[in-house]
């Protein structure tokens, strides 16, 4: 059983937390090989639609691809997460995953680009039923106490195996070539499917069950979520909070494109602007949760912030021809990123009961994943006829825009005399299931 630990900056206490929690260790590795094989796989699909129609807007198209599906399918899966044994669930999709991480190799031999595409997009329905579930199940697998930090870990791990990834998908797709990263990807999700397999804590959702016909019980598992989230403010405010960087998101799916289109490179130079993209999400968890340091009133403060930087970081992105000042822009603008998305899902976490957890997690991840497929299609379209630069600066707009209003409509929650996260029930925020570890 995992014992709860006293308070540390940054991810001081992770070798200790890994050590003593076996489960935990269990399921941090199966996020590290399944994100590490995501974007060797993204890289060299990027890569190979880009060049084979010379489309800097297609590139977008991919991007959104990887993350669209997840929106559409969000609610049917936040239901089945709070109704099946989670950890079947996340076995059986990454298992799924591996076929269509193979079809890629079918669609580089007939130099099908739209086949790509469907293929990235089925990858991310899997994705759809697993990255949410991973977030409904941490506070199963650690001490309150150990909460924030276990979070910031696997959300430095995204960071830490985008930037690697990255770049070394970017290097073998150019020197093994693409099919080499395909089959990199197949493997890992088959991989990550056996460290969740092992784990023995029970992640069957706590509570009762709705009865009744499919239908009558979606209807009502989504019900007792909207009247949940009404109740709730908090809740409301970190639901929207990766929206703000979601709608400026677009600019991600550009890289590719300002990658090989604006500095002349190939897919070693699109692994280095995306494992910019990873570097700031590796540092931004670490220095976003030293600041907040688990006080809500902060992490409210930080999540605003952080949107704030996103957008003005990528301001500069179109003013320069080098690729290492661009990566730079990259690194700052996601550092942002990434400390808001881990906060905002602490947040989450902390103040939402294990029995309707796998719906809220999976609502966020789909309004986030929403917004960014949605400003992904906007940037692709929109870069055609206006061209890269300027379609940056219209999201950079948009994000900057969107972290003031946040900010004010917020302020009574980050302004209090008391911390909002404190206000929760213990009920509510205790770690349930510390078992088998």
């Amino acid at each position: 059983m995992s014992t709860p630990t006293g308070r540390t900056l940054g991810l001081a206490g992770l070798p200790g937390l890994l050590r003593r929690n076996a489960d935990y260790r269990r399921l941090f590795g199966a996020t590290v090989v399944s994100f590490l094989g995501n974007w060797f796989g993204f890289v060299a699909a990027s890569g190979f639609v880009t060049q084979q129609t010379g489309s800097g807007g297609l590139a977008a198209v991919v991007f959104a691809a990887q993350v669209l599906p997840v929106f559409l399918v969000a609610p049917v899966a936040g239901v089945v997460a709070d109704r099946v044994d989670r950890r079947r669930l996340m076995v059986g999709v990454s298992c799924a995953a591996a076929l269509p991480a193979l079809g890629l190799l079918v669609a580089t031999f007939l130099e099908a680009p739209w086949l790509a595409i469907g293929c990235v997009a089925l990858i991310a329905l899997c994705s759809a039923f697993f990255e949410p579930v991973t977030a409904a199940v941490v506070p199963r697998l650690v001490a309150r106490a150990d909460l924030s930090l276990a979070q910031a870990a696997i959300g430095a791990v995204w960071g830490t195996m985008l930037f690697v990834g990255a770049a070394l998908g970017g290097l073998a797709a150019a020197t093994l070539g693409r099919e080499a990263s395909y089959v990199l990807n197949a493997l890992t999700f088959l991989v990550a499917a056996g460290f969740v397999l092992r784990i023995r804590t029970s992640l069957r959702p706590l509570g009762p069950m709705s009865t009744g016909t499919a239908g009558q019980v979606l209807r009502s598992q989504l019900v007792e979520l909207g009247q949940f989230a009404r109740r709730r403010k908090l809740t409301r405010a970190l639901l929207v909070t990766k929206t703000g960087v979601g709608l400026a998101n677009g600019i991600v799916g550009l890289l590719p494109a300002f990658a090989i289109l604006r500095f002349g490179g190939d897919d070693a130079a699109i692994g280095v602007l995306l494992g910019a993209r990873g570097a700031g999400a590796l540092i931004g968890p670490i220095v976003g949760r030293a600041i907040a340091r688990d006080d809500g009133r902060r992490l409210l403060l930080v999540c605003g912030g952080a949107i704030l930087t996103y957008g003005l970081a990528y301001l500069f992105l179109p003013l320069t021809d080098s690729l290492a000042v661009a990566a730079v822009c990259v690194v700052l603008a996601h550092a942002g990123g990434g400390a808001q998305w881990v906060l905002s899902t602490f947040g989450l976490q902390a103040s939402t009961p294990d029995a309707i957890r796998g719906r809220v997690m999976s609502l966020d991840f789909g309004l986030a994943t929403g917004a960014v497929g949605i400003s992904s299609l906007a940037a692709g379209g929109i870069a055609e006829l206006i061209g890269l630069a300027s379609t940056s600066w219209l999201l950079v707009g948009v994000a900057l825009m969107y972290g003031v209003i946040w900010l004010a409509w917020t302020r009574d929650l980050w302004s209090a005399g008391e911390d909002p996260l404190r206000e929760v029930p213990d009920e509510v925020t205790r770690s349930d299931g510390l078992e088998g570890a």
